[in-house]
């Protein structure tokens, strides 16, 4: 008889009164439901088959030995802790003589936890905590990080992934290649992209040019590479001249017009705090800095109402806004003429930060310019840096990871299970 902390409900009375909780494990029978006053409930089962093959003899059995219940843990509904009671029967092969448990396919011989549990942890722990998804769940970090690596394990491996063995990597036509910060300002990592599949290749410590080589040296046919996405490293491409110097460089267009802005902010900042600009610019210097297309009708008035105050810096939001033209509207033949003329005005007519800026576009002239042999495939880094954003959200979350193999696993695997 139950306690007067529970009730216990039968099959047929359950299914009258609409509380049967759905057990979806199809092997099993519902033999009765125990809910708690502590918010969790206890399922009865039995296995639906009534036979068993014998391990020693491989005949089938009917005859039960003895029965005995096993305390296993299920997936839980909604905050409710599920204890799935399993009626295990042992049978007796009327062959052999030889005693048996019947197989437990739901959990696996002598576990305690059911399979989809385990999965469910396991993928949690792909794009969550650890602490996080053992208070959620109500089960020990240590249980949940087993879990992740039983997950993790055998998916890595089919990818040729493995920590303990790296395999060749499978070589597409575009890449796209970038770093970030494990702990800012003294540890990074690597991270390689495969930017038609859109999908994270692999991911290593170090961004030096000999820790790069190394990565892309494990492309299983290098010679089918055909362009490399980046930012304006300097290890990035070096590394890439040697490893690959067939392909072609592309520089990634939201780090150019990104390194533009770095210097026409200093111009809108240095007029806002000049004695013609304090009070135009006070709380408006949004309207210079945002793109042209964005504005409303109502802020581009402004804007122009301030623009005629402050021609110098007009100009200055001119030119910025010319060269977003120029990614918007070139062509392969018209790029590098138009480029040229860009540089020319910036040169004699552009303010002193902007005119700094241009040493980078000299420099990486052919690499800017490459974006456009790509034009129809759009070739950035836009994948590369979402993924970089969500990995560092990812160890906010987490405080940091102290163990680079956890992250690692996290990059590779948190958008695929």
């Amino acid at each position: 008889m139950p306690d007067q902390h529970t009730k216990e409900y039968d099959e047929g009375k359950a299914l009258e009164e609409g509380i049967l909780i759905p057990l979806d494990l199809p092997e099993f029978q519902v033999v009765s439901q125990t809910w708690h006053h502590d918010g969790s409930v206890s399922v009865r089962v039995i296995a639906k088959q009534q036979t068993a093959i014998c391990p020693q003899c491989q005949v089938s059995c009917d005859r039960i030995h003895d029965r005995r219940d096993r305390v296993k843990r299920d997936l839980m509904v909604r905050t409710s802790r599920v204890n799935l009671i399993m009626i295990k029967r042992r049978f007796r092969c009327s062959t052999c003589r030889h005693t048996f448990t019947e197989p437990d396919k739901a959990c696996g011989r002598q576990r305690r936890t059911t399979r989809r549990l385990r999965e469910t942890l396991g993928k949690h722990a792909m794009t969550q905590p650890v602490e996080q998804v053992a208070d959620t769940f109500a089960v020990g970090p240590r249980f949940v990080r087993e879990c992740l690596h039983h997950l993790s394990t055998p998916l890595l491996q089919a990818r040729g992934l493995d920590e303990h063995a790296l395999g060749p990597l499978p070589t597409p036509r575009f890449l796209g290649i970038d770093e970030f910060a494990v702990r800012k300002g003294h540890r990074y990592a690597t991270i390689l992209c495969n930017l038609e599949q859109r999908e994270v290749m692999e991911v290593c410590l170090g961004r030096k040019l000999d820790d790069v080589v190394a990565l892309l040296n494990r492309l299983e046919h290098p010679e089918n590479v055909q362009a490399v996405s980046m930012d304006m490293s300097a290890s990035f491409a070096p590394a890439v001249r040697k490893a690959l110097p067939q392909v072609q460089i592309v520089v990634d267009h939201f780090h150019v017009i990104q390194h533009l802005m770095k210097a026409f902010r200093k111009v809108v900042s240095s007029w806002a705090h000049k004695k013609e600009g304090c009070i135009l610019l006070h709380r408006k210097q949004h309207l210079f800095l945002c793109a042209k297309e964005d504005l409303t009708a109502e802020q581009e008035h402004e804007r122009a109402r301030i623009a005629t105050h402050l021609p110098a810096l007009a100009h200055a939001w001119e030119l910025k806004e010319a060269l977003r033209t120029w990614y918007a509207q070139a062509t392969m033949k018209t790029a590098e003429a138009q480029l040229d003329a860009w540089i020319i005005q910036v040169r004699e007519t552009g303010p002193e930060p902007m005119r700094q800026a241009l040493s980078t576009f000299v420099n990486w002239k052919a690499e800017i310019l490459a974006f456009f042999r790509f034009l129809p495939n759009r070739l950035t880094n836009g994948f590369v840096e979402g993924k970089n954003n969500r990995t560092k959200a990812m160890m906010r979350q987490a405080y940091g990871y102290r163990n680079f193999r956890n992250l690692r696993v996290r990059i590779l695997l948190g958008g695929t299970v």
